[in-house]
């Protein structure tokens, strides 16, 4: 049985700094494993990636009763169901994979790029369809290597007493307007940074703040507040900050491609002006030429050729 989660990170160092410390076997997919920080460093600076997350972290773990930590050839099966598990998920990313013992479990570390490196773009999609196409390849992967599959257990939606009648009596809860406040904010596309979706829930009487690894939320006037993790997947930070993320990247990609289009669509114009610039400058140069000639050849006349002052009648009369 072997299961795996995964999360977002701004420090794909510090995470490497951390796996590699404890590391018996590593491995990379499309990256040198012993170069790893420098080749996702290099690749980060090509694309000219400024956002705030470089990397994903994920945790492969399988069950002591299917691999002994201690043994060697079991860390190394680890670590190829590992690399076939995360270059099946994420083909056109750099992965650095470590294999750590150091508990009961053996279990792989994987420091996932962020960058494509077909497109030079960030991954994009719902955080939560990350980790459900994660669980599905891992399960896909370990059921081939005649390894158990993980059955996860349902995690029924947690509700006081309280909120039990109000649903029976048909009443809305305070956590379900704080749930509905934020699924309407979210359906704003526009909302792309933590700042937009901040103001728009206030303007929906609903107040959160970033606390550690979650967010709090809370109605407006009330002493009612809850963290995100208790309102459900959907409302965590690490869910929000990666939609939030996401459209970001989106609305910063179609900015540089709208600056493409106007180069380019202005580009017949500048050519014209160009070549316009160009003619008038040659017509100058020859005219410039051609009285330069003018002059020389006059400089050049011999003396009796030239015509003689006269004080009468000027350049070229009859002497008397």
């Amino acid at each position: 049985m072997a299961t795996t989660h995964i999360k977002r990170s701004n420090g794909a160092s510090r995470l490497i700094n951390y796996a590699e410390k404890r590391a018996v076997q590593k491995d990379g997919s499309n990256l040198d494993i012993d170069y790893a920080k420098s080749e996702l460093k290099q690749v980060r600076e090509i694309y000219g990636n400024k956002g705030t997350t470089q990397a994903y972290a994920s945790r492969l773990a399988f069950s002591p009763k299917e691999f002994d930590p201690k043994n060697t050839k079991d860390q190394l099966k680890a670590l190829e169901i590992a690399k076939e598990i995360y270059s099946t998920a994420y083909p056109n990313q750099q992965v650095a994979m470590y294999v750590h013992n150091d508990t009961d479990s053996l279990h792989v570390h994987a420091v996932i790029g962020a960058i494509d490196l077909q497109t030079g773009k960030k991954m994009h999609g719902n955080w939560q369809q990350y980790r459900e196409k994660l669980v599905k390849i891992t399960d896909k992967i370990v059921e081939k290597h005649g390894l158990t599959v993980t059955v996860p257990k349902p995690q029924p939606e947690k509700r006081t007493m309280a909120e039990l009648k109000m649903k029976e009596r048909g009443q809305l809860t305070w956590k379900d307007k704080i749930r509905q406040a934020v699924d309407a904010t979210m359906r704003e596309a526009h909302i792309s940074d933590f700042k937009s979706f901040k103001d728009k829930l206030g303007e929906l009487a609903v107040n959160v703040i970033e606390r550690g690894r979650d967010l709090t939320y809370g109605l407006t006037g009330t002493n009612y507040k809850s963290r995100g993790a208790k309102l459900g997947d959907d409302y965590k930070k690490e869910t929000i900050f990666n939609e939030l993320d996401r459209r970001n990247e989106l609305q910063v990609g179609t900015s540089r491609q709208r600056q493409g289009r106007a180069w380019l669509e202005g580009r017949g114009e500048r050519l014209e002006r160009e070549q316009s610039a160009r003619q008038s400058l040659a017509k100058r140069a020859e005219d410039l030429q051609r009285r330069t000639l003018e002059s020389t050849k006059q400089s050049i006349q011999p003396s009796h050729q030239r015509p003689q002052k006269s004080k009468e009648r000027g350049l070229g009369g009859p002497s008397l």
